[in-house]
């Protein structure tokens, strides 16, 4: 493993946290009943997450990947059966470190 992308714990909890606060975000969002700088932070950290992951995971994987990071889902478990174990570990490894740094927590 790169050690350039190992996480400090406290950063890597954060990242899960993120990732699993996603959805409920973006149905706030959708719903639009917030205040408008609520919503308008709601829709900077998602577009962050995006983002990320787009720039380290395949177009068709970067759904699956947030949310195998939210629930801490492994390559044995995950929807993604069809990459391997290996690569599998990799664009998750490096979609949390991109998400880290997108949300300026590195």
């Amino acid at each position: 493993m790169e050690k350039n992308l190992l996480l400090p714990p406290s950063v890597s909890h954060t990242v899960r946290a993120m990732c699993e606060d996603y959805d409920r975000r973006a149905e706030e969002i959708h719903r639009g009943k917030l205040p408008a700088a609520t919503l308008g932070h709601y829709m900077m950290l998602n577009a962050a997450i995006d983002e990320a992951l787009k720039s380290c995971c395949e177009e068709g994987v970067c759904e699956q990947i947030r949310r195998d990071i939210a629930t801490q889902t492994g390559h044995r478990f995950t929807q993604l059966y069809y990459l391997s174990p290996g690569t599998y570990k990799d664009r998750k490894r490096k979609g949390k470190y991109a998400i880290a740094k997108a949300l300026h927590l590195l």
